[in-house]
């Protein structure tokens, strides 16, 4: 008999190779830099998302996957312990990649008795793509306290999960602002009659943290009186931002020349600069060109760039720094996509230069049109705009594609870019007719 054919002799067993532990810990010390570089990327005013994701983003999620494969001895001599780390990204990498392997219990609970860890791990909550924490995460909102009771409110509208029944349930008449507002959030990625008397409430709020989630909310469901309410607001109104921003993308000529008004107003002047960019209007051009040629303007950044991304002027060789900076703003510790603040930078610009290229330029742009890059804004402009802009523009963008498709289409802008990526190519396959169009003109719920 065939002696490695005999009943007794012992069958072959596969050995798994020895983990190499300091592979393992670089693995965990890189993960923990890339997640704050790339936090960092999402507010970048030059990196696009095609060079987020083939940056450090690809970098991240190798060194995570790294960490993954090894598995429960990684997890228990790794991992866990990282948890206590006063590194964000090291707390943040560590808890994505439990999370991965299965230890939502662990994460959850942490992140509840942690204070001074939790934005840290609300971050690895917001990006884990199992899709099995999201029942995990509804289950837990109703034994909350209502602080964290927003927070984890924010992360299942981050994750895009349907929280409605819960809403309903929740104690608002005298909740805190921060449970209010993010329940308006959460109602942006539910059916609409979701918190429908609380939002039409809501849009009238005084405290802006509140009003501005019910606006936000009101506009992705064609609500008249969210629209109102930012005609309102915009030149009247305590943080202006949201609703400058919406008249800008949405609002006719008058709504416009309105913003442009506001420019002599020095409180205003900044705020109704950055939402002028996002017009794409040539009287917004103009109005940007004007400040410009004011003597040192404390904004001629601003003015430049509102000037440039409606245009299309290259603005390499238009201003001097006055001073080095770090061009990259820090990171914020949102999970959800906020509207950044105008960008300053101290630069000195060559405004005779900038008054030449657009003498020769301005003839191609029309009153009535709408430009971003100096080419017509179209539906399909806005799409490429979301991948080619600076990852500091695209929450302005993606909130008029999330509310001209009526909440179909929300793309978290600090989400996977991945995940990114897939969100705009279904909206290319929906029927974007409002994108031309001004908000007047379809708010009727």
């Amino acid at each position: 008999m065939n002696e490695t054919l005999s009943p007794s002799s012992p069958r072959a067993v596969t050995r798994r190779p020895p983990l190499l532990w300091d592979v393992l810990a670089e693995h965990l010390e890189e993960a923990s830099f890339l997640w704050t570089q790339r936090e960092r990327a999402m507010g970048s005013p030059e990196d696009t998302l095609p060079e987020v994701e083939a940056g450090d983003e690809a970098r991240l999620r190798a060194h995570l996957d790294g960490l993954r494969v090894g598995g429960p001895p990684v997890a228990l001599r790794l991992l866990r312990p990282a948890l206590e780390s006063e590194e964000p990204g090291c707390v943040s990498s560590a808890a994505f990649v439990l999370l991965a392997s299965g230890e939502q219990a662990l994460v959850l609970e942490r992140w509840v008795e942690d204070a001074e860890r939790r934005p840290w791990l609300r971050h690895a909550l917001a990006l884990c793509e199992r899709p099995e924490l999201d029942a995990a995460l509804l289950e837990l909102l109703p034994r909350l306290a209502p602080a964290l009771q927003a927070e984890l409110l924010d992360v299942l509208a981050f994750r895009h999960v349907d929280a409605g029944p819960l809403l309903e349930r929740l104690t608002l008449a005298d909740s805190e602002p921060a449970l209010l507002a993010a329940a308006f959030r959460a109602a942006r990625v539910t059916q609409p009659p979701v918190l429908a008397t609380w939002l039409r409430k809501g849009v009238e709020d005084v405290r802006p943290l509140v009003r501005d989630a019910a606006i936000e909310a009101g506009l992705l469901r064609g609500l008249r009186a969210a629209w109102q309410s930012c005609r309102g607001l915009a030149t009247e109104g305590a943080a202006p931002r949201l609703a400058m921003l919406a008249l800008a993308v949405g609002g006719a000529p008058a709504d416009v020349e309105e913003l442009v008004r506001a420019l002599d107003r020095p409180e205003l002047r900044a705020e109704a600069l950055w939402a002028l960019g996002f017009s794409g209007r040539l009287a917004a051009a103009d109005a940007a060109l004007a400040v410009l040629k004011e003597p040192a303007p404390e904004v001629a950044w601003l003015a430049l760039r509102t000037f440039s991304v409606i245009t299309g002027l290259s603005t390499e060789d238009v201003f001097t720094r006055e001073e080095d900076e770090d061009d990259v703003a820090p990171p914020s510790g949102a999970v959800s996509s906020c509207l950044p603040p105008p960008e300053h930078r101290p630069v000195q610009v060559h405004v005779a230069q900038v008054e030449r290229w657009w003498a020769r330029a301005r003839d191609r742009f029309k009153p009535d049109g709408r430009y971003r890059d100096g080419v017509p804004w179209t539906p399909e402009a806005l799409l490429q705009a979301l991948h080619l802009a600076p990852m500091r523009h695209r929450p302005a963008l993606a909130f008029e594609l999330a509310v001209r498709s009526r909440g179909a289409c929300q793309v978290e802008t600090r989400s996977w870019c991945g995940h990114q990526r897939a969100r705009l190519r279904a909206a290319g396959a929906l029927s974007l007719e409002r994108l031309t169009r001004g908000f007047d003109g379809w708010m009727n719920a």
